[in-house]
């Protein structure tokens, strides 16, 4: 049976004291933010690709007993107090939480926050009450657990990304990695054919102890010369940074998947990548999780 567990808290408690009700809904698709644009004299609108995912939002309906933590029966007074156990597991503000939802060996996590929640249901001679919860997912994307970590070539094209294959959704928060020597370095994501390179002119280039850090969700870069994922620890090159292709304007390279021609079961991601005076030495890296709609 799937199941969800809120900040490490099972939602159907161990001993009872709560439970979802059978159903609840699995994490709905994400609908395109809409944008329409008609042109006098023109049926119709124009096409328009490349539309971002709105927010997405579900329920969880819950069940409230009056079981003990310890699995005995306490009666109303007990409800009361395992239904304000749940409110306060639900009632966080300050931060977002972790919503985990397992379905036998697929495991999938987001960021949540819980907008609203109904007024208790309460049945007095039962003691037992009921309460919705509307969850809401401000990224959008579901991820998974573990992050990890691909290894390709640094000059070569349509390579694939085996570690993010089956995804749905796109990678939208990659840490690059181009370790040298290697001139005129171009990332591409085949997919959309977003691109980030250092530019043409400058300095362009980074030798065999560089390492050049590209982090697509805070878009910044930078050179290290030792093995570290830590842009901190190194030079800013961020200014030196070309983004080109569809959605340059307002973000970096976002990895997404493709399906092979007439099967949805085969996914992958793809990557180009481009650069001049390379060895066998020189390579690129990703690292990000998997995600899905």
């Amino acid at each position: 049976m799937p199941s969800y567990t809120l900040d490490g808290v099972p939602l159907d408690h161990p001993a009872g004291c709560w439970r979802l009700k059978k159903g609840t809904q699995r994490r709905p698709l994400p609908g395109a933010r809409a944008v329409r644009v008609t042109v006098p004299g023109r049926a119709g609108e124009l096409p328009i690709t490349g539309l971002d995912h709105e927010t997405t939002s579900f329920p969880l309906v819950f069940t409230v007993t009056g079981a003990t933590p310890a699995g005995t029966d306490g009666g109303y007074p007990q409800m009361e107090a395992n239904l304000e156990a749940l409110g306060a597991l639900l009632g966080v503000r300050h931060r977002l939480m972790s919503l985990r939802y397992q379905a036998g060996s697929i495991v999938r996590v987001a960021d949540v926050t819980v907008t609203a929640a109904s007024e208790p249901e309460v049945n007095t001679g039962a003691a037992r009450a009921k309460l919705t919860a509307i969850v809401e997912v401000p990224g959008v994307y579901w991820r998974d657990e573990t992050v990890t970590t691909w290894q390709g070539n640094a000059n070569a094209s349509n390579q694939s990304v085996t570690t993010l294959a089956s995804s749905t959704a796109p990678i939208t928060d990659a840490l690059l990695r181009v370790t040298g020597p290697a001139t005129n370095i171009t990332l591409r994501d085949v997919a959309t054919q977003g691109a980030v390179g250092l530019l043409t002119s400058g300095a362009n280039s980074i030798t065999a102890s560089e390492r050049l850090l590209i982090d697509a969700a805070t878009m910044r870069a930078a050179v290290v010369i030792t093995d570290t994922w830590d842009l901190a620890t190194g030079a800013d090159k961020t200014g030196m940074i070309s983004v080109f292709g569809p959605g340059s304007a307002s973000r970096w390279i976002h990895l997404t998947p493709a399906m092979a021609v007439g099967d949805p079961f085969s996914r992958a991601v793809l990557l180009s990548c481009t650069a001049t005076g390379t060895t066998p030495a020189s390579k690129i890296e990703v690292r990000a999780r998997r995600a899905y709609l």
